[in-house]
């Protein structure tokens, strides 16, 4: 008992501590601050809201069939801003890749670097596909954006052309 007492006194057993006056200290006395200071800290975050976002890129991506559910291969495609007028050539981005996806009839239509370009709620945009000299494709879409990535808010990502 005489151990206890002294480690008690000296600020060594769970639950209590010494202050430089001698004075035990119980740390539950000091819960009133440390909850202030938690709900402060907790009313700040949800204040500045900070968004966590995922390491990967997203692309929004339109695919063209005919009428016989053939893919169509297009000779040029962009898309058009309709606000400014603004031409993106998303075909120049990665040559590599959209080769391979206009054998298949897919076709970007947005992607995470253009984010910059869209609003959370959402920007008209319009899609155009030609082959040879003929437009085949004037489809309107609203792509929009989480603060992470682009969403598409409205349109069609799969479309039918007459053969």
């Amino acid at each position: 008992m005489k151990i206890q007492r002294f480690l008690q006194k000296a600020g060594h057993l769970p639950g209590t501590r010494v202050n430089r006056a001698g004075q035990h200290c119980n740390p539950a006395t000091r819960q009133p601050a440390l909850l202030l200071f938690v709900l402060v800290s907790l009313i700040s975050c949800t204040q500045n809201k900070q968004t966590a976002c995922t390491e990967e890129y997203r692309m929004l991506n339109v695919t063209i069939k005919d009428s016989a559910a053939n893919p169509v291969l297009l000779s040029r495609y962009f898309v058009k801003k309709t606000s400014t007028g603004e031409i993106i050539d998303f075909s120049k981005e990665n040559p590599f890749t959209d080769s391979i996806n206009r054998i298949h009839g897919i076709y970007t239509l947005f992607t995470d670097g253009k984010m910059g370009m869209t609003t959370e709620g959402g920007t008209g945009f319009e899609f155009h596909g030609i082959r040879g000299t003929a437009e085949l494709v004037n489809t309107p879409y609203v792509v929009g954006n989480d603060k992470c990535h682009v969403k598409l808010v409205s349109g069609k990502t799969e479309l039918t052309v007459a053969k």
